[in-house]
């Protein structure tokens, strides 16, 4: 394995400091999070390879739990969107995921290039609006994430 082409292709002080904050958060031994309501900040959301095939897309989402015996912890969503055997109710399962983050951005799918791009700038419209969700987890069902109520914050 050739070390030194992963380390020219990874920002390593963006690595070492996520580390470091890994460490004091408990150095990634994370708690089961039981099925349950949350109160969340979208933290991270795009399209990006599965682990068995980085050419195959998936909508990856993480939301940080805001408050209670889980503050911090993080609740994630991954739903394949090429490659399955119904590709066309998963990129519909997504688009309603989408609309239910109330991000103001119509929701559409014409390509993965264009829904990529869709993706991100959701993630944006969220972040720059600041919103918080209501969400019932429950990693079991298939939809593990489900917005309950979209919180605008209070100025």
């Amino acid at each position: 394995m050739d070390f030194s082409k992963i380390d020219r292709s990874v920002d390593l002080k963006g690595l070492q400091a996520d580390v470091e904050e890994a460490k004091k958060n408990g150095g990634g031994d994370f708690p089961t999070i039981p099925a349950g309501k949350y109160e969340v900040r979208l933290e991270h959301m795009e399209i990006k390879g599965t682990k068995a095939d980085p050419n195959r897309p998936m909508l990856a989402v993480a939301f940080k739990i805001l408050s209670g015996e889980f503050k911090g912890q993080r609740l994630f969503m991954n739903r394949v969107l090429y490659g399955t055997k119904n590709d066309k109710n998963m990129i519909a399962s997504a688009m309603g995921f989408l609309e239910k983050l109330d991000s103001g951005l119509g929701i559409s799918f014409q390509s993965y290039q264009q829904f990529n791009q869709l993706v991100l700038d959701v993630a944006e419209a969220i972040d720059e609006a600041g919103l918080e969700y209501a969400v019932d987890y429950d990693d079991s069902r298939f939809n593990s994430i489900t917005v309950e109520e979209v919180f605008e914050p209070e100025n």
